[in-house]
């Protein structure tokens, strides 16, 4: 289909600067399990058409790229249980480019094809790897399928300095036996955590109680709300949540007080800090592990949580972005300033990425035979986590 390019470029592919090691798709997950495991399309005895859009700004490198085979991740969400192996199933694969984006792509398979699509594996008979039972993932991506002829991404001219375009992957299962595989998906993603910061659990707690905690939601998503929750806190109190984009510089920009700063004299514990001095109190075993630039507020319960809620920003350029945040809570008796802390806690946006993926199962053998569906169902931000190589 469409192949008379590629038959031309398979002339040019023993250029040695155009391969390259082995992907991961999208860049942002290499070393991050996806979040999400799914059954499509390899978790049925029926035949499906899969085709996943991965948008440009998700591919980890620039330019031209010799392409000569995908590897898939196998799910690792179901920790501790062994994935027997599952063969054999009927496979064809497809690649282009396409001009189709992760939010314009159609459900109609061919209307996402360029005139470089290309099918690089033709009816494979192919048996899907045993897994073992692992702990956390990501898992290693063994789910692989080399290509019959090598494909190069962006080998076609584009204009001037624009990016080249979108990728597009096409699993058609013709046939599979019955039997469930996971693979690792994008259906969410888990937020990348860090804990900072200095913090004296003994001293800076309520009177008989622990240090303040502060944990947060599993995933980040770009455009939507996010959450920190806060434990461990004096019952029926408030609380402030403190966060920037970074956790490095000094209290109020100043270099010469770099954070964690304390929240007390270091030398002296019962005065305040030279920044601090005119609060008139100190708080012993307490330091600030954040530059404040926003805040959001909360109430404790009588069980001594509160939860604080904002809304990450929209849009592709946020993915990456790293939002530090360290609880302040009102504690009438813990000491002189009446206020405790909590450690740092910096969550990552993990998504929603550039990816898209269109499907359909059905059935040949029935009674009558189900045709090839011509069209699927969109999923929006959802897809494989794969590598290229």
């Amino acid at each position: 289909m469409r192949s008379e390019v590629r038959c031309a470029a398979a002339l040019v592919l023993g250029l040695g600067g155009l391969a390259a090691q082995a992907a991961v798709v999208p860049g942002p997950m290499a070393g991050i399990e996806g979040g999400g495991g799914t059954s499509i399309p390899f978790g049925s005895n029926l035949s499906c058409r899969y085709q996943v859009l991965y948008d440009v700004q998700e591919l980890p490198w620039t330019g031209p790229r010799v392409i000569t085979g995908i590897s898939l991740r196998p799910d690792a969400n179901t920790t501790g249980v062994a994935v027997p192996p599952k063969g054999f199933l009927d496979v064809s694969i497809l690649v282009s480019t396409t001009s189709r984006t992760s939010t314009t792509m159609s459900a109609v398979f061919e209307d996402n094809y360029s005139t470089d699509a290309t099918w690089v594996v033709s009816h494979r008979s192919v048996q899907l790897p045993g897994q073992p039972a692992v702990g956390a993932g990501p898992m290693p991506a063994n789910v692989q399928f080399a290509f019959d002829v090598p494909w190069a991404y962006a080998l076609l001219p584009y204009v001037g300095d624009s990016l080249p375009e979108n990728l597009l992957l096409e699993i058609w299962i013709h046939a599979q036996p019955s039997g469930a595989y996971r693979i690792d998906n994008l259906s969410s993603c888990t937020a990348p955590i860090t804990v900072f910061g200095n913090l004296d659990t003994a001293t800076c707690a309520p009177p008989g109680g622990t240090a303040v905690g502060i944990t947060s939601d599993v995933s980040m998503l770009a455009g939507s709300s996010y959450s920190w929750h806060v434990s461990g806190a004096p019952a029926n109190t408030v609380f402030l949540l403190a966060m920037n984009l970074t956790n490095t510089d000094g209290l109020l920009g100043q270099s010469f007080w770099p954070l964690p700063y304390p929240m007390f004299d270091p030398a002296n514990p019962a005065l305040p800090s030279p920044a601090l001095t005119v609060l008139g109190w100190p708080a012993p075993g307490c330091w600030i592990n954040v530059n404040p630039v926003v805040w959001l507020t909360g109430v404790i319960d009588a069980a001594g949580n509160g939860t604080a809620t904002g809304v990450v920003p929209p849009g592709r350029d946020s993915v990456g972005d790293t939002y530090y945040a360290q609880a302040f809570v009102y504690a009438p008796t813990a000491n002189p300033l009446r206020l405790i802390t909590s450690l740092g806690r910096g969550a990552t946006v993990c998504g929603p990425l550039g990816v898209t993926r269109n499907y359909a199962f059905y059935n040949p053998i029935a009674t009558p035979p189900q045709p090839v569906p011509t069209s699927g169902a969109l999923q929006y931000g959802v897809g494989p986590v794969i590598e290229v190589w």
